[in-house]
């Protein structure tokens, strides 16, 4: 797809950022093909060329999403080899430890107000955040302390409208708060 794009995603806080970038330095990896930080995110839906039709529908489907907010814990950064017009490039992501529901009931009341809006969607998302679409090489065993991420707010961006891809917000949902942690707070009444 060609042109300027509509998608879902969250980004990180500073805060998140700020310790990934500290993990991306412990593995020396500072210096390579990295993508701008401002691009960093969870895409939380397909991409969807930018008509004025589709960005109407999108923005009435983020008005429609009633989801908590999410935490995902990064615990690794890894690669994964892309075959794309003929040649491989490597990606380098932060993952996350395992699909937790929370997030997959993120993804579903994301895909569900983008159907409700006739628009397809797929939900093979998975938690991590790509660093890097052009890295130089492949990655061995990285080493990093996990950074627990809180998905708090959903954003309908518009991305490849300029030479330098960048990701412009032009809607903003904030989530409900996360549900109280039931086992810490079974912990404090002993």
């Amino acid at each position: 797809m060609k042109g300027p794009r509509l998608i879902f995603m969250a980004q990180p806080s500073p805060d998140v950022t700020a310790a990934m970038r500290m993990a991306i330095a412990r593995n020396g990896l500072q210096n390579s093909n990295l993508s701008p930080e401002d691009n960093w995110h969870q895409t939380l839906s397909d991409r969807y060329a930018d008509t004025p039709a589709t960005r109407h529908k999108m923005l009435r489907a983020g008005e429609q999403v009633r989801a908590q907010a999410c935490t995902l814990e990064l615990n690794r950064i890894r690669d994964q080899v892309h075959k794309e017009q003929g040649h491989e490039t490597i990606h380098w992501a932060f993952r996350a430890r395992g699909r937790t529901p929370c997030f997959n009931a993120l993804l579903a009341a994301v895909q569900q107000a983008l159907n409700d809006e006739g628009l397809a969607t797929s939900s093979g998302h998975t938690p991590h955040s790509t660093i890097s679409y052009r890295a130089p090489t492949r990655l061995g065993p990285t080493r990093m302390d996990p950074i627990a991420w809180t998905i708090g707010e959903l954003l309908l961006v518009v991305g490849g409208q300029s030479e330098r891809y960048s990701y412009e917000a032009i809607g903003r949902w904030p989530l409900q708060p996360a549900a109280p942690d039931r086992s810490s707070t079974q912990l404090s009444l002993f």
